[in-house]
């Protein structure tokens, strides 16, 4: 199964949330291999693998792949091979302004695609304008992709009501893009887990003598485990058992 965090603007939480989908307590249950693919050519996860591999924390079944190329051919052959060895590739596309190849590359790829988006004009403006006509494009030549392009809510404030953030999306994506039954909610323990190279479930035992931030951790790690679940099933309604 292949599945990309795509939206072409940035801080949107791609990152994040690829990386604590690989490392998820559901998805090592699923897969017996994760590759965590990342195409950005600033490297800001292959600079946090590093810090982890200083620090020696076990990747367990997670493999990294850091692909700089902007050359079509370079890092479509490495994005196959990689797919060819793992069960599951989490692929963190980069926010591209101009050309997009990594972005059409991705919606064409990937079995999902997974799009992170705020509540916003602005988000909502970025994605009709620049993302949506390349689903547009895709889904035209290639009829089977609908159904593969989800809205995950991001940034949402964590007491909302979550069927207000449904609703929202309802409303404002076209047919061929529907909004995954889930949220991403803002919390500060995004912001700070990954220092040294931890993941959250690291990260929760580093402070687990403090009740408070491990209160706020748990609460994190619930948030993914409840993503990821979502993100299977979305997955399998559109290809079978995987």
């Amino acid at each position: 199964m292949i599945i990309g965090f795509v939206q072409t603007k940035g801080g949107t939480g791609k990152s994040t949330l690829a990386v604590n989908t690989a490392f998820s307590g559901h998805m090592h249950r699923k897969f017996g291999s994760i590759a965590l693919v990342e195409l950005d050519p600033q490297g800001t996860l292959k600079a946090w693998w590093e810090d982890r591999d200083e620090m020696g924390y076990d990747p367990g079944k997670v493999s990294f792949h850091h692909i700089s190329s902007t050359q079509k051919q370079v890092f479509q052959q490495g994005i196959k091979s990689i797919s060819d060895y793992n069960e599951l590739m989490i692929m963190d596309i980069p926010g591209e302004s101009t050309g997009k190849l990594h972005t059409r590359f991705a919606c064409a790829y990937c079995d999902l695609v997974i799009i992170p988006m705020r509540m916003s004009t602005n988000d909502e403006s970025a994605f009709m304008n620049n993302l949506y006509p390349i689903i547009k494009e895709i889904i035209r030549a290639v009829p089977e992709k609908k159904g593969q392009f989800k809205v995950l809510p991001v940034f949402t404030h964590p007491l909302q009501s979550w069927q207000n953030c449904f609703n929202y999306f309802d409303d404002i994506l076209p047919y061929q893009v529907s909004c995954l039954p889930v949220v991403f909610p803002a919390r500060s323990v995004y912001e700070n887990f990954n220092r040294r190279g931890l993941n959250l479930n690291e990260y929760a035992q580093l402070v687990q003598s403090n009740k408070k931030f491990t209160h706020q951790v748990g609460r994190a790690i619930e948030d993914i485990e409840k993503i990821c679940k979502t993100i299977i099933k979305a997955g399998k309604g559109n290809h079978g058992s995987n």
